[in-house]
């Protein structure tokens, strides 16, 4: 099945034909040297019928519908950000994955045993092998992740680890920082409550549950509920903390791999991929665009905002309840995402039958 980033209708962008032709080719271009396009290039490299001259006339007026950019009157073009959203969404053609390629991911994402946060790691690591850029994976919102039993274990003062068994039998773990210092006998009365509460079950209902059986409960069990709705919007993640209750998992040899890219030595590009990794609320915003979709889609950084220059190629998953991830693949926007966004949709197709 062949993955489709857009609908394919640019009859809105392109006056002709022509015009979509000398387009696609700059952008090909662009993202095979990584240099701007000059006219007398695209008549020898693409063998058109068309003379330099009128290439040039194209090139202009395409410039003029701000899909390409020239940095002074003797140098080629480059695709502008609406440029490339252009050929993403309306242009890209996607080739198969091969069977070959299915059937590595497929094995180097078995996971057999493994937790769901070492499940994310790993997927990760793979995207970043397989595609040379970073592999991001964007954990569903704790919150409404559907669960069959939640404990919790004393770890040190003020400190305690969430241990959820989500509803597609996956286990999962939360560090808990804890207002209070409850020890192990007063968390284990919580874990009495959660064990009568009826599966699947959410750490907002959680919540909602606690707070209703304060207002009506005796005064002996008002503790209990009160420390529950701590612990369970503890375990839930506030948004200060870790990017809206959101976990983001990025592969470490990846980021190398993208801070070693030459679309990002100059020292702006540098600053907004540092932006990117260390506010990921960033990467958040631009995973969450694609959860909903139920497709792989390619996502631009909006221009300075932190991720100026980054593309993202990333597709939803789902877990057994539906609870909605995001992976995918980050790096500059001249990224080859004919290649990309197959093993990209593959991917999140093997993770969601993990969580099944």
């Amino acid at each position: 099945m062949t993955a489709r980033t857009g609908q394919g209708d640019t009859s809105n962008v392109f006056k002709n034909d022509r015009q979509k032709r000398i387009f696609e080719a700059v952008v090909l271009d662009f993202i095979r040297t990584g240099e701007p396009v000059a006219s007398g290039s695209l008549a020898e490299r693409h063998a058109t019928d068309l003379s330099p001259a009128t290439i040039r006339k194209v090139l202009h007026e395409l410039e003029e519908q701000g899909l390409l950019s020239q940095a002074h009157p003797s140098a080629g073009r480059t695709p502008t950000e609406e440029g490339f959203r252009v050929y993403a969404d309306g242009i890209l053609e996607v080739r198969s994955l091969p069977t070959g390629l299915r059937a590595q991911i497929q094995k180097e994402l078995s996971g057999a045993g493994l937790t769901a946060e070492s499940m994310y790691s790993l997927c990760s690591k793979v995207l970043s092998n397989l595609t040379s850029h970073m592999g991001v994976v964007m954990a569903p919102a704790a919150a409404s992740l559907g669960l069959r039993k939640l404990y919790f274990v004393r770890l040190g003062p003020g400190q305690a680890l969430a241990v959820l068994l989500t509803r597609g039998g996956v286990v999962q773990n939360r560090f808990v920082r804890t207002p209070e210092d409850f020890s192990q006998a007063e968390l284990d009365e919580v874990n009495v409550f959660l064990e009568s509460l009826e599966s699947p079950f959410t750490l907002d209902e959680i919540r909602e549950r606690a707070l209703r059986d304060m207002a009506e409960s005796r005064s002996e069990f008002e503790r209990i509920f009160r420390r529950a709705f701590l612990l369970a919007s503890g375990a839930s993640g506030a948004p200060a903390e870790d990017a809206g209750g959101r976990e983001i998992f990025l592969d470490e040899k990846g980021r190398a791999r993208l801070l070693d890219h030459p679309d990002f030595r100059d020292a702006e590009a540098m600053r907004a991929l540092f932006l990117a990794f260390e506010d990921k609320r960033r990467l958040v915003e631009l995973l969450n665009e694609v959860t909903g979709g139920g497709r792989v889609r390619v996502v631009f950084g909006p221009s300075g905002e932190g991720t100026d220059g980054l593309a993202l190629v990333a597709s939803p998953y789902s877990t057994a309840g539906g609870d909605a991830g995001a992976l995918g693949v980050l790096g500059p926007r001249r990224l080859d995402y004919a290649a990309i966004v197959p093993v990209v949709d593959y991917a999140a197709r093997v993770l969601s039958g993990y969580f099944r």
